[in-house]
C-alpha cells in the first residue's frame, strides 16, 4: 500500500562484539534522556520507540539505533510485536515510550505553587547547562542537523510552512489581545512555541540557501580531527566493510557536525589538491573525502544524489571526464598556433610556448614540444610526429579530432568557472 506507515521496535538486543554498558550510555547521549529511562529499554519486552513512520524514515529512524550498538526492527503499523522470549507473559511498551532522538519532553502538568517554583528553579538551570554547552561548541552540532533535516525540504513548501505558523501565531495574538491585553498575551504558549518553529525554520533555510558555512580549511590540526573522529565513527558503528555511499554519508556527518559546508569542502578540496599534498592531506583526500565521491558518482552509485548537492555532482562528472594530464593552457596554445590544415609546425609551436611563457625548457625544442603536449597526445586529441633533418629532431603535432578538443575545452573552463567561485585564492 502506498500510505503504509511503520513502526520501530526494539527487543532489548545488542550488535555483536558490543557491550552493554556501552549500547546504554550511546542511546542515552542519542535520545538525550537519563540512564533509567534507558535501562527500562532493556527489560526484556518488546517496545516501540518510533510509530507512524514511512518506510524511508523507519530505515533511517534503525540506522541511528543501529549506529548507537542497539537493533531493532522496522515492522508495518498493523503489526503488533509479539514479546520477547525474555519477557515471558508480559505484554508490550506502550508506544513511543522513549520518543525519537529530538524528542521533547512533555509539558509539565499544572499543581501547586510549591512544584511550580521547584520547576521554574528545574528551568533555570536546564538553561544554565544549554548555555554551556553552546559555549562549549554544540551550537554548531545543533545548526548541523537542523540544516540535516531541512537539506531536502522544498522551499517552497518551507515557506508555506513559516506563512502558516505565522498565521496562526498571528490569529492567537489578537484574540488574547482583545480578551486579555498583554498579560494574557505573555501567558500564551502557542505564540511562543510557534515563534520557536518560525526561528528554526527560517535559520535553517539561511544556512541551505544562504551558503554561510564554510568548507573544511586545508590545514593540518583540522583534518587530522576530522579525519581522526571519521574512523572512531566508523568503527564504533561496525562500518568498516559497509558500502561506499554508506562511508560517504558518515564523512558528510563528520564535516557538518564540526560546522563546515560538506559540499563546499569536497569542492574546495578538489580544486585545491596540490595544496592538499603539500600539507599532508592526502590520505584525507584519496580515502575518505575527496576520491570516494568520485568513485561514486563515476559509478553512478545509488544514493549518492542524495548526499551531494546537484551542482557538486555535475562538477564531478565534468572532473571525471577530463584526460589525465590535459589541462587549459595547452590547448588554447594549440588553437592559437597557425596550421596547415590540422599539422602544427615545430618552429610555430616553439614560439607559441614562448609567448605563453609555458614552463618548459627551449634548449631542448623536441623534448620541449613533447612534453607541453603530451596529455594530449596521450588522450588521444593530438598526435606528435617526430622527424629529423640534419641529424637535428623536429616535432610536429597533428590535431586528431577538433571537435573533441573543442568539447574538452569547454568542460576545463566550466570548471576553471567553478574553481573560481569555490576555491578562489
Amino acid at each position: 500500500m502506498a500510505d503504509q506507515r511503520y513502526q520501530v521496535v526494539f527487543r532489548g538486543e545488542i550488535a555483536r562484539g558490543t557491550g552493554i554498558e556501552a549500547v546504554k550510555a550511546n542511546l542515552a547521549k542519542l535520545f538525550k534522556t537519563d540512564d533509567a529511562r534507558i535501562a527500562h529499554l532493556f527489560s526484556g519486552k518488546a517496545i516501540v520507540l518510533k510509530k507512524g513512520l514511512s518506510r524511508e524514515d523507519g530505515e533511517r529512524y534503525r540506522a541511528l539505533i543501529e549506529k548507537a550498538g542497539a537493533l531493532c526492527e522496522v515492522v508495518p503499523l498493523s503489526f503488533t510485536p509479539p514479546p520477547s522470549p525474555m519477557a515471558g507473559k508480559d505484554t508490550p511498551e506502550k508506544p513511543e515510550a522513549i520518543g525519537k532522538p529530538d524528542h521533547r519532553p512533555a509539558m509539565p502538568k499544572k499543581d501547586d505553587g510549591a512544584t511550580t517554583a521547584s520547576n521554574l528553579k528545574q528551568r533555570a538551570a536546564a538553561i544554565k547547562e544549554k548555555a554551556k554547552a553552546v559555549q562549549a561548541g554544540e551550537l554548531k552540532q545543533a545548526l548541523g542537523a537542523i540544516r540535516e533535516k531541512v537539506r531536502r525540504i522544498d522551499t517552497g513548501e518551507a515557506g508555506k510552512k513559516v506563512s502558516s505558523i505565522v498565521g496562526g501565531v498571528t490569529a492567537s495574538v489578537t484574540s488574547d489581545l482583545r480578551k486579555g491585553g498583554v498579560a494574557a498575551l505573555k501567558q500564551n504558549k502557542i505564540v511562543w512555541a510557534g515563534a520557536g518553529v518560525a526561528l528554526i525554520i527560517i535559520v535553517a533555510l539561511v544556512m541551505l540557501l544562504g551558503g554561510s558555512l564554510q568548507p573544511m580549511p586545508i590545514e593540518s590540526k583540522v583534518f587530522n580531527a576530522f579525519a581522526k573522529q571519521y574512523n572512531r565513527d566508523v568503527r564504533k558503528a561496525d562500518f568498516t566493510s559497509a558500502g561506499t555511499t554508506v562511508l560517504i554519508g558518515v564523512a558528510r556527518e563528520v564535516v557538518e557536525d564540526m560546522g563546515f559546508d560538506y559540499d563546499r569542502t569536497l569542492l574546495f578540496w578538489l580544486f585545491k589538491k596540490d595544496l592538499v599534498e603539500s600539507k599532508g592531506g592526502l590520505p584525507v583526500y584519496t580515502t575518505i573525502l575527496v576520491e570516494p565521491v568520485a568513485v561514486a558518482v563515476s559509478a553512478d552509485l545509488s544514493g549518492i544524489g542524495e548526499l551531494i548537492a546537484p551542482e557538486t555532482h555535475q562538477i564531478f562528472i565534468v572532473s571525471a571526464e577530463i584526460p589525465l594530464g590535459v589541462d587549459l593552457s595547452s590547448i588554447k596554445i594549440i588553437k592559437a598556433c597557425p596550421a596547415t590544415g590540422n599539422l602544427l609546425k615545430h618552429d610555430d609551436l616553439l614560439r607559441c610556448l614562448k609567448e605563453n611563457a609555458a614552463p618548459v625548457d627551449f634548449s631542448q625544442p623536441d623534448l620541449a614540444i613533447a612534453n607541453a603536449f603530451f596529455g594530449l597526445d596521450r588522450a588521444g586529441l593530438v598526435k606528435i610526429h617526430r622527424r629529423w633533418e640534419n641529424e637535428d629532431q623536429f616535432s610536429d603535432i597533428e590535431i586528431l579530432d577538433l571537435e573533441a578538443l573543442k568539447a574538452v575545452e569547454e568542460k576545463l573552463e566550466y570548471l576553471a568557472g567553478m574553481k573560481k567561485k569555490y576555491a578562489s585564492d
